[in-house]
């Protein structure tokens, strides 16, 4: 009788143990199970940008010379390119109320994102988790809008300055922005003859594709492009307020990215005009006081 008794007791025992463990493992899967969901999350917003767009002063006035302001790069067209997951941030820094209003790209609202109205000193903050581009414009103030690119984290929005500089009318050329894991050569190669502009990646890009924005004044409807010789056909083009946005296929052994358009930026610039302007009048001039001196 005793041994059993003791048989029983331990059996008791034996289940409770098993139930505790079971219950125990329970716990400790769903505590990790959440700590990982913290960690993700902490990570994922560690690396999401905030964008500011400052609403100037008198940009409710449609002569106003212009109606935002990226605050980390100044660019005034209302035009941003971001990655998935990223903000926008607008901010009324203007006396006036505004709305920022999603849009079509033809204009018609698609209720997509409303901010409703905001007056001097708020702000409005859209987070953009979805690919594409959203246009938007303040509904009391139409001629105000923009647009924003969310697209693949390919790599980080880089620049090229000073383009043609000695061709541009204020000497001080033009700017390309391109997203790329790599970086391109300063150096772009500019050619009126055949309308083309050529761009050299420095290094090799583990992505498939580059993305270009090429201002309109530089280069006017690129439409053909050649890879490392090759002609391209499946690239993207869509016309900006920026310029013309380019996306480009490419891979990890592409080097050089020739863009024709159907025009390019004149040889003989504004600046070079300018100089052979004033050395033909200094002549002239000096041969009318020549010519004088005989009379």
């Amino acid at each position: 009788m005793g041994v059993w008794f003791l048989y029983v007791l331990s059996i008791k025992h034996g289940l409770k143990y098993d139930l505790i463990s079971n219950f125990s493992m329970k716990i400790s899967f769903f505590l990790v199970s959440l700590l990982s969901l913290v960690i993700l999350g902490i990570a994922s917003s560690a690396y999401a940008e905030e964008y500011v767009i400052n609403i100037p002063n008198g940009a409710s006035d449609e002569n106003a010379p212009y109606f935002w302001s990226e605050k980390s790069t100044g660019v005034t067209s209302g035009e941003i390119i971001i990655f998935n997951g990223d903000s926008v941030t607008w901010k009324n820094a203007d006396t006036a109320f505004h709305t920022i209003t999603s849009v079509t790209q033809s204009g018609e609202e698609d209720d997509l994102f409303d901010s409703g109205f905001f007056t001097a000193g708020k702000s409005y903050t859209r987070q953009f988790d979805d690919f594409g581009d959203f246009y938007y414009y303040c509904s009391l103030h139409p001629w105000m809008n923009g647009v924003v690119h969310v697209v693949s984290n390919t790599g980080s929005v880089k620049s090229i300055d000073k383009i043609a500089s000695g061709l541009s009318s204020d000497g001080l050329g033009f700017q390309v922005k391109y997203i790329l894991d790599t970086t391109l050569v300063n150096a772009v190669h500019v050619n009126p003859d055949e309308k083309t502009l050529t761009f050299t990646i420095s290094g090799s890009s583990e992505t498939d594709q580059i993305t270009l924005v090429l201002p309109e004044e530089l280069i006017e409807n690129p439409n053909s492009i050649w890879i490392d010789g090759e002609m391209v056909t499946s690239f993207q083009k869509e016309t900006t307020s920026s310029g013309t946005k380019l996306v480009i296929p490419i891979d990890s052994t592409s080097r050089e990215i020739k863009i024709m358009g159907s025009h390019v930026i004149p040889e003989f610039g504004f600046l070079a005009i300018s100089i052979l302007s004033i050395s033909i009048m200094s002549m002239l001039f000096l041969t009318r006081s020549k010519l004088s001196m005989f009379r």
